[in-house]
């Protein structure tokens, strides 16, 4: 039997099979772990190895059908050089990426095949936008297990070449992934064990180890920056840390920052209260972040309340800065992020200028996938040396010209900007400057012997019709 608690109505269940919706209010289910569980696991002296070592505070499942590749304890590394850029003294990356199949979702994956082995099951069904799909295929082929997986039209090409690699069977359906979803409830895969991570709340149950981990290996922490589709991760981490503070293990949450990208960002605009502009299904949303490309996201609302109760934020950011982080990470971290991944780390400078994180404070940015899966990141990589001229050189201002238009009402100096990108000099910036500033797509204004910068209007249209070009090509 699992227990479930309705985030709606707050009402108590038990069921033998997996149930996502509440039957009385039709309110999201979550598993309900007893807050005894977690107060006597961690208050025993341990060292964590893998993610089963977390099993005592699982769902029951039979020991001998675990399933497992050597999942989790991923590194919570610290920054070596993009902390000091920022000056960010505790700086760190989850990543994620050192899983067997090179994504977070492998430790639902483990937990759900390992589950479905309990209850006897022989073939599993799963509809995602790749990362669970990819790794739901790598441990049902360990088992002999059939696995269907029901993808959109639009997937990175490394996570449907892994899921073929894993022997499954492969459908696809509607151009993004919340088709794909609905299909996953058709009644005519009913004998199938439900993998989709909206319909099976064990795959929050899995991904909610990242926050044992963090509390594990770092302690206290102060925020930590999520990408969001579903908005199913960031409710993971959110109930980790809710749980270890509710068994008396931390005393406070830290804030939960949800980040997506400009060009699709549904939490984001409803945590705003913007008024959302309903995308048909016939309408294209060119977004490389692909992994997070989510219409009509089934934790939106609870991953908001998340935000909400930890004082956290929800934030979306444009495409080329997502692009150029994943490209700094891989060359001053030695992480290859998958695009989405590097949404959490162009982030910062966004939440430092709005004051929402603080340079003093502990901060983690989850990467959760490895960019060896997407396409557009491996021949951005290659081509790197056919591009080096006026490619790279509109490259150079549309980041400065990004980095100036995030910048507070007051403006950014030019030093300031060389501290953000890092690689390119003074000198160079400072000609950049000067070339934005004589097309009025920047103006300055002095202030003692320093010189602040901020984007003109002219600025504003000329940096949109950019990104939607990258966007576009």
């Amino acid at each position: 039997m699992i227990s479930y608690i309705c985030t709606n109505c707050a009402q108590t269940f038990e069921f033998n099979s997996i149930v996502y919706k509440c039957p009385n209010c039709s309110g999201v289910l979550l598993v309900k772990t007893p807050e005894e569980n977690i107060q006597n696991f961690f208050d025993q002296e341990r060292k964590f190895t893998n993610f089963w070592d977390f099993k005592e505070i699982f769902p029951e499942i039979n020991h001998d059908f675990i399933v497992s590749l050597g999942e989790g304890n991923t590194p919570s590394r610290p920054s070596k050089k993009l902390g000091k850029i920022w000056s960010i003294k505790n700086l760190y990356f989850k990543d994620e990426t050192h899983n067997p199949t090179n994504s977070f979702k492998d430790r639902a994956a483990a937990l759900l095949i390992s589950h479905a082995r309990s209850l006897e099951y022989n073939k599993v069904i799963c509809a995602s936008n790749g990362n669970q799909g990819a790794s739901i295929a790598a441990y049902a082929s360990l088992e002999g297990m059939k696995c269907l997986n029901i993808i959109p039209e639009r997937i990175d090409v490394g996570k449907k070449a892994q899921m073929i690699a894993y022997n499954s069977k492969i459908k696809s359906k509607g151009k993004y992934s919340d088709e794909a979803i609905q299909e996953a409830l058709n009644p005519k895969y009913k004998n199938y064990y439900q993998c989709t991570p909206e319909y099976n709340p064990l795959t929050i149950e899995g991904q909610k180890t990242i926050s044992y981990e963090l509390f594990d290996q770092i302690g206290k922490i102060d925020d930590v920056i999520i990408p969001m589709g579903s908005g199913g991760l960031l409710v993971s981490i959110w109930k980790g840390f809710k749980e270890l503070a509710q068994s008396g293990h931390i005393s406070e949450l830290p804030k939960m920052i949800g980040v997506q990208t400009k060009t699709s960002s549904p939490i984001v605009d409803k945590y705003n209260e913007v008024r959302e502009k309903k995308i048909k299904e016939s309408e294209a949303i060119n977004s490389y972040a692909l992994g997070i490309l989510v219409r009509e996201p089934f934790y939106q609302d609870l991953a908001i309340k998340a935000i909400k109760e930890t004082n956290g934020v929800a934030l979306a950011i444009q495409e080329n800065l997502m692009l150029s982080s994943a490209e700094e990470l891989a060359s001053k971290e030695g992480i290859f992020a998958e695009p989405a991944s590097a949404l959490t780390v162009a982030a910062l400078n966004n939440l430092f200028q709005r004051k929402i994180i603080k340079k003093d404070e502990k901060i983690v940015c989850l990467i959760t996938g490895s960019g060896l899966k997407t396409p557009y990141m491996l021949e951005a990589l290659s081509t790197r040396a056919k591009t080096a001229g006026m490619g790279g050189i509109l490259s150079t201002k549309l980041k400065i010209l990004s980095q100036i238009s995030i910048s507070k009402e007051k403006g950014i100096y030019g030093s300031k900007i060389k501290e953000l990108m890092g690689t390119i000099s003074l000198p160079a910036i400072y000609q950049h400057l000067k070339e934005l500033e004589a097309k009025e797509l920047i103006s300055r204004r002095k202030e003692g012997k320093t010189v602040f910068y901020t984007i003109t209007n002219k600025g504003k249209k000329v940096l949109e019709a950019l990104e939607t070009l990258i966007a576009l090509f």
